[in-house]
């Protein structure tokens, strides 16, 4: 009943043949942070904005470490280890070329492009897409802490450490759900852009590995012959299918032994583990008793405060 009642509030719009779904949402940034953490807390020793300088070898050139430096101190340092798992996203490529010269590349970057508009171009809960645009992509229109996003675009890119999404990109999106909406989306109204970087693995064995028909949307394992593991492709709704592949081909070299089976499975992150569908509530009295003085905890805070930090709130 309730899909039916937010279908309608798109229908009163008479907007076109359409495609309401069902599909997870979460914070990328929050999720990313809650896995670093999580790994601390298993022992890992986790390092934020530093640089892979250098791979170090052996007398028979395998890879046995890195050189790192931490790129806001400026302080270089060694990392050694029994095996080296390339796993930098776009930046794969940058550090195989570390390797040597005439590597080929692994990855195809792809730009994908979002704007950011106020919440009344779409409905409260309600995420639609655009199967097919004027020139056959695929656009979307998704509600997000009190906004809305719509996009995306997939074209070829530079790598880069701070991608931004271009005017062309932005147009093609305000264009698409314009005619969706059958209403012009100013661009006056656009509260922020961004672009991410799909990292599109490319099989480097192949003839021609920029050739479209070698890029898959799958994830990528391969292991160089000095012994570098290279994780690359996929996407966040595979993340934890594509760690437990790559610390499979870690243990297949033999250098690296456990006494039992990946727990990733049934591993749940910090925030977690004492997580409950009431949590929200417990955040807001907690807040009313810590803080007695202040404006109550209003609910849409206790909610997002539970969403992003689960038990951690």
């Amino acid at each position: 009943m309730a899909a039916q009642l937010r279908l309608r509030s798109f229908v009163l719009f008479s907007l076109p043949p359409q495609i309401q779904y069902y599909d997870g949402q979460f914070n990328d940034a929050r999720l990313n942070v809650a896995l670093a953490t999580t790994a601390a807390a298993a022992g890992a020793a986790v390092a934020n904005y530093v640089e892979a300088t250098g791979l170090i070898k052996d007398a028979n050139g395998q890879v046995t470490g890195v050189h790192c430096r931490d790129k806001q101190s400026g302080r270089k340092f060694d990392v050694h280890a029994k095996v080296v798992v390339n796993a930098t996203g776009p930046f794969v490529d940058q550090v195989r070329d570390l390797n040597g010269k005439g590597v080929k590349h692994a990855i195809v970057a792809s730009s994908g492009a979002h704007v950011t508009l106020p919440e009344w171009y779409g409905a409260p809960g309600v995420g639609m897409i655009v199967p097919k645009t004027k020139d056959g992509r695929v656009v979307f229109m998704l509600p997000f802490q009190g906004s809305i996003i719509a996009g995306t675009t997939d074209s070829p890119c530079q790598v880069t450490a701070r991608p931004q999404a271009s005017a062309e990109e932005v147009a093609f999106i305000l264009d698409a759900i314009s005619d969706f909406l059958q209403i012009k989306v100013r661009h006056a109204d656009v509260l922020s852009t961004w672009s991410g970087i799909r990292p599109l693995a490319a099989d480097p064995t192949a003839q021609d590995a920029s050739n479209t028909g070698n890029i898959v949307r799958d994830h990528l394992i391969f292991t160089e012959p000095n012994g570098l593991i290279t994780v690359t492709g996929g996407k966040w709704t595979t993340y934890r299918r594509m760690a437990e592949d790559a610390v499979d081909a870690v243990l297949a070299t033999g250098r690296v032994q456990v006494a039992h089976q990946c727990a990733t499975s049934r591993l749940k992150l910090l925030g977690g583990q004492a997580y409950k569908h009431t949590m929200h509530t417990e955040v807001a009295q907690q807040a009313a008793e810590l803080l007695p003085c202040s404006p109550a905890c209003s609910s849409s805070t206790a909610r997002h405060l539970a969403a992003a930090y689960g038990d951690q709130a």
